[in-house]
């Protein structure tokens, strides 16, 4: 348990595929990750360049399934994550679930059409294509997007 007694775990994947999990209970970090060559590679790369503590890490900026994990995990560590769709379903006539849609884009879906052709959503009505779209930017983004302009006085 930490100091204020919660359970401090993050973890982020592809279901059946690439898992990170880090542990922040202890005085070290506990990172366990299991996955494919790239995310392996990834990752002991990132610690021998980085060391242990990945909220020091730098925020990966590629589009590999790999490197959008990463990200997530990495802002998620440093509170900067922040999912631009917070309802459970986003695509109410197919009832697809923002879980879904999202393991598409990780996986690979960076388009509209793709996520539709993997997932279902937004092929009825086609009223949550720009929620879609608004994920897919997000994820491909860096996960930090861009702070809208501020009108000067």
């Amino acid at each position: 348990m930490s100091a204020s007694g919660e359970n401090r775990k993050f973890s982020v994947g592809l279901e059946g595929r690439d898992h990170i999990e880090v542990n922040m209970d202890g005085v070290t970090p506990k990172v366990q990750f299991r996955g494919c060559t790239e995310l392996m590679s990834l990752m002991q790369s990132m610690r021998k360049s980085f060391g242990v503590d990945l909220k020091q890490w730098p925020v990966p900026h590629g589009t590999s399934h790999s490197e959008i994990l990463l990200r997530e995990l990495v802002l998620k560590l440093r509170g900067e994550w922040d999912y631009p769709y917070k309802e459970a379903e986003v695509c109410h006539c197919r009832g697809v679930s923002c879980h879904t849609i999202d393991q598409a884009i990780v996986a690979g879906a960076h388009t509209t059409t793709m996520v539709s052709r993997q997932t279902n959503a937004s092929t009825n009505c086609g009223t949550c294509r720009p929620e879609v779209q608004k994920m897919i930017d997000y994820r491909l983004s860096g996960g930090l997007m861009a702070a809208p302009a501020k009108k000067s006085a």
